[in-house]
């Protein structure tokens, strides 16, 4: 695996860089969460909004509250991130990491069998996120590799859901 890294790392290192930030971007991530972003770059700085749900990757049903449902809480999520990134490889690769808040909104049904009795609940707290970005030469499209996670302060204080996504983003 360090081999595959050190290997891209220096392809990129090596490719003449055409590609780079623009002022806008629009992706598709998966993993988790699942999500649509729309990102808004500045000199060093970026915006990420993220609108998508959970699949329960990192996390078993029962971690959070008990539910009879096949999805066990699963539901949507909306995210904002502020973000600081550093170019690297003549920009055809950037780092970035920063801080944001997340708001959920999920449902829990006690009985399968009974679709009309359900909780909803909304939850929110702090989440972070670090990634990495690389740039197709002379294309307007990038693919990512992202980490961090979501610290639930209300209503479930200090449950931590890990966040591990890769995806794909056009840039314009």
């Amino acid at each position: 695996m360090k081999k595959f890294i050190l290997l891209i790392s220096l392809l990129f290192g090596i490719i003449p860089a055409f590609a780079q930030t623009q002022k806008w971007a629009v992706g598709f991530e998966v993993g988790e969460p699942i999500a649509v972003s729309i990102r808004k770059y500045g000199e060093r700085n970026a915006l990420d909004i993220s609108i998508g749900t959970y699949i329960g990757l990192f996390k078993s049903k029962d971690n959070y509250k008990v539910s009879n449902d096949d999805l066990g809480g699963v539901g949507v999520m909306f995210n904002g991130t502020y973000l600081w990134y550093a170019p690297l490889f003549n920009e055809r690769m950037i780092a970035y990491a920063g801080p944001g808040v997340q708001v959920n909104s999920r449902r829990y049904y006690p009985d399968r069998n009974v679709k009309s009795v359900y909780t909803t609940n909304i939850s929110t707290g702090p989440s972070a996120t670090a990634g990495l970005e690389f740039f197709f030469s002379q294309k307007p499209a990038s693919f990512f590799i992202e980490g961090g996670g979501y610290l639930e302060l209300i209503p479930k204080f200090f449950y931590f859901n890990p966040n591990l996504s890769i995806g794909l983003r056009h840039n314009f």
